[in-house]
């Protein structure tokens, strides 16, 4: 399909898509790349070494509950599937949660004010997501 970022899944729901089948967050992840709400967090940079913090602080996911970004470097560093395992699991939460709140916006009759804010945030969101 050619799409699969956060930024092209709002865009394309807001031209009337409303069906996705995505490998971005799954692929993503077993490269170790985390979406999160301050943007991509990428677990292979080495100032992630010894970082107690959760990939992305506020989120409810188990992920986000049970391990740090020292963590998940750890296992991406070691080939351990457990690390890809986790990191999927955060990218499919944050994904589902972002569609859950396109599709609160559009029931409320605020999805143009809620992807303007969505799409400021992400653009002006941190490349790493520290």
């Amino acid at each position: 399909m050619g799409v699969g970022t956060p930024e092209d899944l709002v865009d394309a729901v807001a031209r009337g898509v409303d069906m996705f089948d995505c490998v971005l967050p799954t692929r993503n992840a077993r490269n170790g790349q985390l979406f999160t709400r301050r943007g991509r967090l990428s677990i292979r940079n080495a100032r992630y070494r010894d970082d107690p913090r959760p990939p992305d602080p506020g989120c409810p996911c188990p992920t986000c509950r049970t391990a740090s970004r020292a963590y998940l470097r750890h296992l991406h560093q070691a080939g351990e599937m457990g690390g890809a395992t986790l990191m999927t699991l955060h990218n499919l939460f944050y994904y589902l949660d972002m569609m859950r709140a396109m599709r609160q916006s559009i029931r409320l009759c605020r999805f143009e004010e809620w992807r303007g804010a969505t799409l400021r945030r992400l653009a002006a969101a941190d490349q790493d997501g520290s």
